[in-house]
């Protein structure tokens, strides 16, 4: 996998910066590399390997969602690790520290003793995996959510703050993370400070690749005792189970802890089950972890975010998502919804793909089974009926072709001119969308009133509307998307007669 490659080689280079950020939407396989960069550096001869953090909300221990634990933990483990650190670290700890804040902790429990030491040439590792699920409420008086956001920048601080102070400190310190806004607003995001590598960015192809290996290595290891049952799995289960993946290693992990959970007799059976008769998604219980962690994250963003008033906001954003027939950029749908969509989706980064350039294509959930959660799964507060992304959709399409069409929109200088070769600057992505699918959101809309407005705004300017499709080269669609929109009114063929009726 490359980005275990680069990894590697970015702990061995003293020269390369000493921060190394891992940044992966839920499910991208974050501790998985994390893991894999753990054992590889503690049988390394070349890497003092530090100590290394696991953050977790979902495995019911305090300590591993309570940052203050954090560094006191490293600390130690290095201890134990190194003598010298050790001896450093005992003649300057002071009483309570464990309680003190994360800034205080940094500088005496790692800096102070980490500059006492003598340099052996080697790079000493720290792995903080999972930091933006340090947190949440619980009755023994630990951190809320609200504050160890707060915390959880102090933290970062802290540590580009120790890489700072002096340049030829040889640590790594590799912190892997959802692009949560509590840490894309802080210096690790920094490219002058630390190496950023994004999961998200990686090559699909590379990817199914990494989980297809993952995938036959874990059944070759399980199943090197049992060949006849090992034979029962085929390439085109991998494969299928790879599709289902999207490019979620936590797909393929639960898919196949489900698969052994009743031992390895019955593991082809129960992977037969585990995959439904359409094959193409999960069964309930293989999707039950995912939908803990859609849970855990909903949860923080609407803690962080959103009040009862603006949860209706939240749902057309995410139902426009779901229902969207291409994917859009954000200043195309904030343009179709009116609406800030980059603010609103701020806390959201773990499970909707939101492109880096608002015009940039791309807007979209991270895995499609999200998308099953909200319809089907999530808290009645935040499930979404599968009907309102196309009565937002469909509303907004007519309300845009109302507001943007005109005479002449290519701009030509005579009718006698053929439409330019590239798509005038005008012609916005958000018009585009509306005019090409404005009837199959109209046609799968149960909203009341679009026969009127169909009437009212479309007619008018169907000359127009075909006058763009022109300039975008889709002209031919006209008559089948007008067929379609028919479907949607009362009387469709009187309606579809009356558009084509230009007299």
């Amino acid at each position: 996998m490359r980005i275990l490659r680069e990894t590697l080689a970015w702990i061995k280079d003293l020269d390369a910066k000493q921060i190394c950020w891992i940044d992966g939407v839920a499910g991208s396989g974050k501790t998985s590399i994390a893991k894999t960069v753990c054992e590889r550096a503690s049988t390394d001869d070349e890497i003092t390997f530090a100590g290394s953090f696991f953050c977790s909300r979902s495995t019911g221990l305090a300590a591993q969602r309570d940052i203050r634990c954090v560094v006191p933990t490293l600390a130690q483990l290095l201890a134990l690790e190194s003598a010298e650190f050790c001896q450093a670290l005992a003649e300057r700890i002071h009483e309570g520290i464990q309680d003190k804040e994360v800034k205080t902790q940094v500088e005496q429990l790692l800096l102070s003793p980490l500059l006492s030491m003598k340099s052996s040439g080697k790079p000493i590792l720290f792995v903080i995996d999972a930091l933006d699920e340090c947190g949440g409420d619980t009755d023994d008086g630990l951190l809320n959510d609200t504050k160890c956001r707060s915390v959880v920048t102090s933290m970062l601080e802290a540590l580009v703050s120790l890489t700072r102070s002096d340049p030829k400190l040889p640590i790594k310190v590799l912190v892997t993370s959802r692009p949560e806004t509590q840490i894309r607003d802080t210096s690790v995001s920094n490219p002058d400070y630390s190496q950023i590598l994004l999961l998200h960015a990686v090559n699909k192809q590379d990817v199914d690749a990494d989980i297809r290996r993952y995938i036959e290595e874990t059944l070759n290891t399980k199943l090197s005792r049992k060949p006849k049952i090992r034979a029962k799995f085929t390439e085109r289960d991998v494969a299928d189970l790879v599709q289902l993946c999207d490019g979620l290693f936590i797909v393929a992990a639960t898919a196949l802890n489900h698969t052994f959970s009743a031992g390895v007799d019955a593991a082809a059976a129960k992977f037969d089950r585990l995959l439904n008769a359409s094959r193409d998604g999960l069964s309930a219980g293989a999707a039950a972890p995912l939908d803990e962690l859609y849970a855990i994250i909903l949860a923080d963003a609407a803690g962080a975010r959103w009040n009862e008033a603006e949860l209706p906001t939240l749902q057309r954003i995410l139902a426009s998502i779901l229902s969207a027939r291409v994917t859009l950029s954000i200043a195309a749908l904030g343009d179709l919804l009116g609406l800030d969509v980059r603010a609103c989706l701020t806390y959201l980064h773990a499970v909707v793909h939101v492109p880096e350039d608002d015009d940039e294509p791309g807007l979209r959930t991270v895995h499609a089974s999200f998308g099953d959660y909200l319809f089907d799964r999530a808290p009645d507060r935040i499930q979404i009926h599968r009907s309102i992304g196309h009565d937002v959709l469909a509303q907004a399409c007519l309300e845009v072709m109302g507001k943007r069409l005109h005479f002449n929109i290519s701009n030509s200088l005579s009718s006698y001119d053929a439409n330019p070769s590239e798509t005038p600057n005008n012609v916005l992505l958000s018009l585009a969308y509306a005019c090409l699918h404005w009837a199959h959101h109209t046609a799968a809309s149960s909203s009341p009133g679009l026969e009127v407005k169909i009437d009212q705004i479309f007619r008018p300017r169907l000359l127009f509307w075909l006058e763009l499709l022109s300039v975008i080269q889709k002209v031919g669609l006209a008559a089948g998307l007008l067929r379609i929109a028919a479907t949607a009114v009362s009387q469709p063929a009187a309606t579809f007669v009356r558009l084509l009726n230009l007299s």
